[in-house]
């Protein structure tokens, strides 16, 4: 689990807390990297779980960067716009394998990152966010914009 698809899966979520219809709950955590130089990589370690008693049906993930910063192409993902920072906003969605997660199973993984060679050297380029919301029925089954909801994380990627 190398790629933005794994990635996708394990990157930043707070507890959710199961709606009445019996979503999936996910919790997710989003580890600060180390700080990279510019025109080099990082990587980015996270983890979700669902804390729930329904499986996963699968996952969609949005994920906001900061500017100077990219993830590899993976086949889940696309690149949906910029966000007001000038990064890229990703969407990935997991309706395979890789986003089905049983009651109490968490998945790991760690995605590289790329920082632009044109960034500037030690300094705090900005927070990448990511919200996790379960799939039902191949669509969204919580609010999948809302970066400041509950299963939302950020971290903040720095050069040296």
């Amino acid at each position: 689990m190398v790629t933005v698809a794994a990635a996708a899966l394990a990157l930043g979520v707070s507890t959710g807390v199961a709606d009445a219809a019996g979503l999936p709950t996910l919790r997710s955590t989003l580890a600060t990297p180390q700080p990279v130089a510019p025109g080099m990589g990082g990587t980015l370690n996270y983890e979700i779980t669902n804390l729930g008693a329904t499986p996963t049906e699968g996952v969609l993930m949005n994920v906001s960067l900061p500017k100077h910063v990219k993830l590899p192409a993976d086949r889940h993902c696309q690149r949906t716009g910029a966000n007001p920072q000038g990064g890229d906003l990703i969407s990935c969605n997991f309706s395979d394998e890789l986003g089905k997660l049983a009651p109490g199973q968490t998945r790991r993984a760690a995605t590289p990152f790329t920082v632009a060679p044109d960034a500037p050297a030690h300094a705090d380029l900005g927070r990448i966010g990511v919200l996790v919301v379960p799939l039902k029925a191949g669509k969204p089954a919580e609010d999948w914009r809302n970066l400041t909801g509950r299963n939302t994380a950020w971290t903040n990627i720095k050069t040296n």
